[in-house]
């Protein structure tokens, strides 16, 4: 992503300074809040969403109009503790594999919920889909591999992340979604930081 947006970023400098500058501040933002949250070993969830808008912020000035996306974070579901940068691997591959392959891009949904003592946290794009074979996989892409190996320090087996295709009837798109289950988290611990 970063070797991306700096490429992006020296183009745009040449033809649109204005948006090169939008550029240049979300990634500043961006960078700085994942720096911090990444010295810690849980924060609100709130604070995941907020570091999703971030990166969504810096890909739009890139993508443009063909980057639409929407937030549902319940009021309830905000200050749950959970890992950092969970949700940024995921929202990266939508992109890179659902969403950036069409012309007209395409519309990224990323959802908190609760359902029976579990965390369910939904990544969802209308792209292109993935290849149901290669998701089978249980290395998986460098992004799923790294939520994985999160989800299992953090959560133990309780956790997972699940990959599913959202429209069965278009082989060659439908959309993709990856779940992550987790038990509710009920606090935040303490930050070793100060």
């Amino acid at each position: 992503m970063l070797f991306n947006t700096l490429a992006n970023l020296r183009v745009l400098i040449g033809m649109d300074a204005d948006r090169a500058q939008a550029m240049l501040d979300h990634l500043i933002a961006f960078l700085r809040a994942t720096l911090s949250a990444s010295r810690a070993e849980r924060h609100p969830l709130k604070d995941e969403f907020a570091r999703i808008a971030d990166y969504l912020a810096l890909m739009q000035v890139r993508m443009g109009s063909r980057l639409r996306f929407e937030f549902e974070l319940p009021e309830a579901l905000r200050e749950l503790p959970v890992p950092p940068l969970l949700l940024q691997p995921l929202v990266e591959n939508a992109i890179k594999h659902g969403l950036e392959p069409h012309v007209g891009g395409g519309t990224l949904r990323v959802r908190a919920a609760e359902a029976g003592g579990q965390l369910l946290l939904d990544v969802e794009d209308d792209g292109a889909g993935f290849d149901p074979e290669a998701a089978r996989s249980p290395e998986g892409g460098f992004g799923t591999v790294q939520v994985r190996d999160r989800l299992a320090v953090a959560c133990g087996p309780q956790a997972r992340l699940e990959l599913s295709r959202l429209d069965l009837s278009r082989p060659a798109a439908g959309g993709t979604r990856a779940r992550i289950r987790m038990p509710l988290p009920t606090s935040i611990p303490a930050s070793p930081h100060p």
